[in-house]
């Protein structure tokens, strides 16, 4: 009964942490395109290629813009997303009249709208790129996270042998600290901020470590 009531619990803490990480990337996709403005946004994207051709090198850095570009183009070009949401916002001898919206254009609202499709548009192809960027580096996160699994896991049977308990605390801890690590880097790809390239490592250290601890005081019926 006890453990019915503990495990509903834990499940509802899970389904809280999920809520309220989708809630807040909802609350920042609207944040993006209501208030942030487009200069601010194109420096965003100027500044943070500066410092990923001085981390990486121009001809990584070139590869990474062009995974990027060729996502945008695979999942909102030729799928018509972008010119759709254009023709259905945006007037005048460059665009057809979309869905009977076109007597809208007589409004000063109207350009104000296309800034914001901007915006929306470049904040998606700058979270691609910073996908892009983490993706470059997953031979070393791999190697590191491997290492870190099997230097937990020899933690683990060093404990078994030398019965010292696990800590459940410490490994739900770790556990809990991965999924907001990932909630975080989810949130991160569209923060209207310039991130630099050397906090891929750093976060890939932070989960290496919480990776470690969890192998480590896994429970010993595992």
């Amino acid at each position: 009964m006890l453990d019915d009531l503990t495990e509903k619990e834990g499940r509802g803490v899970w389904l809280f942490a999920v809520f309220s990480t989708v809630l807040l990337i909802v609350l920042e996709f609207i944040f993006f395109a209501a208030l942030i403005p487009g200069d601010w946004s194109d420096q965003v994207r100027t500044t943070e290629l500066r410092w990923l051709v001085s981390a990486q090198g121009g001809a990584s850095a070139s590869d990474i813009v062009r995974r990027a570009e060729d996502w945008y183009q695979l999942l909102f070009v030729r799928t018509g997303l972008e010119p759709w949401s254009y023709q259905l916002l945006t007037t005048g001898p460059d665009f057809e009249p979309g869905l009977g919206m076109e007597k809208l254009g007589e409004y000063p609202f109207w350009d104000w709208l296309k800034g914001r499709l901007d915006v929306i548009w470049a904040s998606l192809a700058q979270a691609l790129q910073r996908l892009s960027m983490l993706l470059a580096w997953w031979p070393f996160l791999l190697l590191l996270c491997g290492a870190a699994l099997g230097d937990g896991l020899l933690r683990r049977r060093i404990r078994q042998h030398s019965f010292t308990y696990p800590s459940p605390l410490a490994h739900h801890y770790a556990m809990v600290g991965m999924f907001w690590l990932v909630a975080i880097v989810i949130f991160l790809l569209l923060l209207p901020i310039p991130l630099p390239a050397v906090g891929v490592p750093v976060l890939g250290l932070i989960v290496a470590a919480l990776i470690g601890i969890a192998a480590a005081h896994a429970q010993k019926r595992l």
